[in-house]
């Protein structure tokens, strides 16, 4: 038995990385895997990945995997807002299937700041957020 779907192959362009839309879909609530699915449910689980992984952090991800949020601890909220849009389009850039970031929204609270925003992709919108 394969530990990845047959239907895995990862072809490598300049700047972009071609993923397959079929893949394990994890059950959250029990940590298991449900099923082998695609489309617009396999976005959101891939968007939640790379939203969760920090980027140069794990060495099973390429360089080019995950976002940059560690180093914004600590700064100025203006700082820290016009960082984040840059930080979350490039942690999506590298993926074809995620074609744009936008409609950021951002919320202060004492120490920490929450971004929610949407990512369009190819099957349809997905939303996000992340908080420093």
């Amino acid at each position: 038995m394969s530990t990845l779907p047959e239907s895995v192959s990862t072809i490598y362009g300049e700047n972009t990385v071609e993923y397959a839309t079929d893949t394990y879909l994890v059950d959250k609530s029990t940590g298991t895997i449900k099923k082998v699915g695609g489309g617009l449910e396999a976005l959101k689980q891939a968007a939640e990945i790379i939203l969760d992984t920090e980027r140069y952090q794990n060495q099973i991800y390429s360089s080019n995997f995950g976002r940059e949020l560690k180093k914004l601890v600590g700064k100025p909220p203006e700082y820290v807002a016009s960082m984040l849009k840059r930080r979350i389009r490039e942690a999506f850039s590298t993926d074809s299937r995620f074609l744009s970031v936008d409609n950021f929204v951002f919320e202060t609270t004492l120490g920490s700041m929450k971004c929610t925003f949407d990512i369009k992709t190819v099957f349809g919108m997905v939303s996000g957020e992340v908080e420093v």
